[in-house]
């Protein structure tokens, strides 16, 4: 018997290095109601239950499910499209000594152009960019708060 061969796409991964503790990085993106205040694909978010959203997405609605993981500190999703085609994304944080390292990997899907496919890694490399600025911002007012109850 012999083994049917395995087909891949192309995927690329990128990743930012955040200034603020692994935990506290996690925390702030594992929030999905708050993904509209950095992600260009998210642009309205409908909780429909603990882990399944309605995204507003520029291309119209889809269903993301969530696959996080708080001690792996995965934030790992699944985007459901309009036509049920299942996507799955790859979203981590890692520990970068003091501070953190935020990891997402998009996969070409067959039908994606060339060009279709360069889109969405220029979403994915804003949304990081987004996303680190948005977490930084967050963890500098957490100690501006803490500052000022002193």
């Amino acid at each position: 018997m012999s083994t049917p061969p395995c087909a891949t796409e192309r995927s690329d991964s990128y990743s930012v290095s955040i200034s603020a503790p692994v935990d506290f990085v996690w925390a702030t993106l594992a929030n999905v109601a708050g993904w509209p205040r950095f992600s260009p694909f998210a642009l309205e978010v409908r909780p429909m239950s603990a882990d399944t959203f309605v995204v507003a997405s520029p291309t119209g609605d889809v269903q993301l499910t969530s696959h996080f993981h708080e001690e792996l500190r995965l934030l790992d999703h699944t985007v459901t499209l309009a036509d049920g085609t299942e996507v799955f994304i790859p979203y981590r944080v890692a520990p970068n000594h003091r501070g953190s390292e935020l990891i997402m990997t998009n996969v070409k899907s067959p039908a994606d152009s060339a060009a279709e496919y360069e889109k969405q890694l220029g979403w994915m490399r804003t949304e990081l960019e987004n996303a680190k600025t948005y977490v930084e911002e967050c963890y500098a007012a957490r100690g501006e708060r803490a500052s000022r109850a002193d």
